[in-house]
């Protein structure tokens, strides 16, 4: 089992109709998935923030269209078998854990009545964030040392009272909950009978504790440990009780306890105590705000049974958006590694940390790797799916250093015809071109070069030779982008920075400047010389550096088209090319 997560089918839900996307993840490596705003990577985390235990259920706003007829249907192919979720069938639940983590933010109206004529006001707020949907009753455990010695026997002196030690340890309750199947304490031929004669044999010794105790060392220590269930708890005990005997008979102590009508959820009720200290020393480590923000137990609605574990964030003015964002998404991560259970989990991040300053972005990278060393040390798989409209490669602090990023660019398109212009890039360290095509191909410049005969012999288009053709070619590719046509991404790459690069020289007064300026390396560095001699350059031309700056020298098994494309299809940028132009 190669435990590949290979595609995810999405079909009727918010702005995807029908999509598959062949992803091929591999488990404990982070992945993102980038695509330009308005693609539909919101719908990927709505289809899975929608599936339900039984179904598939979305909101109404959440259907295609806003069309309740259009049934919604979420695929998600994991070595080679289909796990499907529709609105009455979700088999995906039988194989993954799921989580969406997304922003706490939301618009919010308020209408007031002042008579003669209604005011609407808006603001930004932020939605709390529920750890906990219930938290449990309050119930103790059933423990007595009396009780606990009748039920040794005569010698049950020997027992520790552990009521206000290990009885109200958070940290051995967690262990415990973690490594201990109480189950294993009911049964007769592994753990009930040979406990029962041990005990037999140390009731049947008379003195005092420390006589009592010494013959257990002497005679019984070797039996007790011979009983699995008991030396497992016994070595959970020994990071809290330093005397081996005592390990042991605490031990028998917690096993009985284990026994008693209240103890699962006395049990739980420590745990969620535990887990409410956890939230808040997590919170108070990391709030860097004014609040002090805390969990907070409040019911849902007046009428609720119980009350729910909740973080209430003040109002989203009361906050920067990075404070806002690390909070959020740390609370919610630690949600989602309290509720992850299965042996395979999904957690899809839903653009969460597109507005982190550098040192929240690095702290963001910290949790999710510390979720993926977790699995990793269990022997079990997660998938983090990262949901962006961003570029990871712009990203100055998104390294991820141990684990090799899966980026996946959501918007390509397979049946597009590969870059013929890629294979210039491919040649262009080749000692007969380098040079030259440097100076004369991928720059404007006003002289011609012909490499016809150098470009034949590397089997390049020999028509491409005569720079100034070249231009022409480049250009008509940017032509037909611009009509929405098929087009060569690397082409209009190139077509953009000679044409950016021709107005700027064309602007120049004098012919010793503009000597200067084809001098001059780098296309930046060619603007900002004509703003050093007083020619005013259209800040646009720079913005375009997003596209033109884009580092055209061969590294094998680079993917150069994709990130490109998904800039090119960027309404905004496509409208920026178009007046350059124009």
């Amino acid at each position: 089992m190669s435990n590949k997560l290979e595609k995810i089918e999405i079909q009727n839900i918010k702005g995807i109709g029908n999509k598959q996307f062949t992803v091929d993840l591999h488990p404990n490596k982070p992945a993102i998935f980038a695509a330009p705003n308005g693609f539909g990577k919101s719908s990927i985390a709505c289809a899975f923030e929608s599936l339900k235990s039984s179904k598939l259920e979305l909101e109404e706003k959440n259907f295609h269209l806003k069309d309740g007829s259009l049934q919604p249907e979420v695929k998600v192919t994991f070595d080679s078998t289909d796990y499907v979720a529709t609105n009455t069938t979700n088999s995906i639940v039988t194989k993954f854990d799921y989580f969406v983590i997304n922003s706490p933010l939301y618009a919010k109206c308020t209408k007031r009545n002042t008579g003669r004529f209604t005011a609407v006001s808006s603001s930004l707020e932020s939605e709390n964030i529920e750890l906990m949907a219930t938290i449990p009753d309050k119930i103790e455990f059933e423990y007595a040392i009396s009780a606990m010695s009748g039920k040794f026997g005569v010698n049950g002196k020997i027992l520790p009272n552990i009521k206000s030690t290990l009885i109200l340890n958070l940290e051995f309750w967690y262990l415990f909950s973690k490594k201990v199947d109480i189950r294993d304490f009911t049964k007769r031929i592994t753990f009930e009978n040979p406990l029962n004669l041990i005990i037999q044999r140390v009731n049947a010794q008379n003195g005092s504790s420390h006589v009592v105790k010494d013959f257990i060392v002497t005679n019984e220590l070797s039996n007790l440990s011979n009983i699995v269930p008991l030396k497992n708890l016994a070595d959970i005990i020994k990071k809290f009780v330093d005397i081996e005997i005592d390990t042991y008979l605490i031990a028998i102590e917690i096993a009985w306890l284990s026994q008693t009508r209240t103890f699962k959820k006395a049990l739980e009720y420590l745990l969620y105590t535990k887990e409410k200290l956890f939230y808040n020393d997590l919170l108070n480590t990391i709030d860097t705000t004014r609040h002090n923000i805390c969990v907070t137990e409040k019911k849902k609605t007046s009428s609720a049974p119980k009350k729910s574990l909740i973080i209430e964030f003040p109002s989203a003015d009361q906050m920067s958006n990075g404070q806002r964002d690390i909070l959020s998404f740390i609370a919610q991560i630690q949600k989602a590694r309290r509720d992850f259970k299965k042996q395979h989990c999904i957690l899809v991040i839903d653009e969460v940390f597109d507005y982190l300053d550098d040192a929240n972005l690095v702290a963001f990278q910290y949790y999710v790797t510390n979720l993926i060393e977790e699995f990793k040390e269990q022997g079990r798989y997660l998938y983090p799916i990262l949901l962006t409209h961003l570029d990871p490669s712009y990203f100055n602090h998104f390294c991820f250093n141990k684990h090799k990023l899966q980026i996946r660019y959501l918007a390509s398109n397979t049946s597009r015809t590969p870059s013929v212009f890629l294979n210039m890039v491919k040649h262009r360290k080749h000692s007969s071109i380098e040079e030259t095509v440097s100076k004369y191909h991928f720059h404007f410049n006003p002289v011609e070069a012909n490499l016809e005969n150098e470009f034949q012999t590397l089997t390049l288009r020999k028509a491409w030779g005569k720079s100034h053709n070249f231009y022409l070619m480049v250009k008509d590719e940017v032509t037909k982008y611009l009509a929405s046509q098929n087009y060569d991404s690397i082409a209009v790459l190139l077509g953009i920075r000679i044409e950016i690069e021709k107005l700027a020289y064309d602007k120049l007064p004098t012919q010793p400047l503009k000597d200067t300026f084809i001098a001059t390396h780098k296309t930046k560095s060619k603007l900002e010389f004509c703003e050093e001699n007083g020619i005013t350059i259209s800040e646009i031309h720079y913005l375009l550096g997003l596209i033109y700056n884009d580092d055209l020298h061969w590294h094998e098994h680079r993917d150069y088209e994709t990130p490109l494309i998904s800039k090119l299809e960027n309404i905004t940028i496509k409208k920026m090319i178009q007046e350059i132009f124009s």
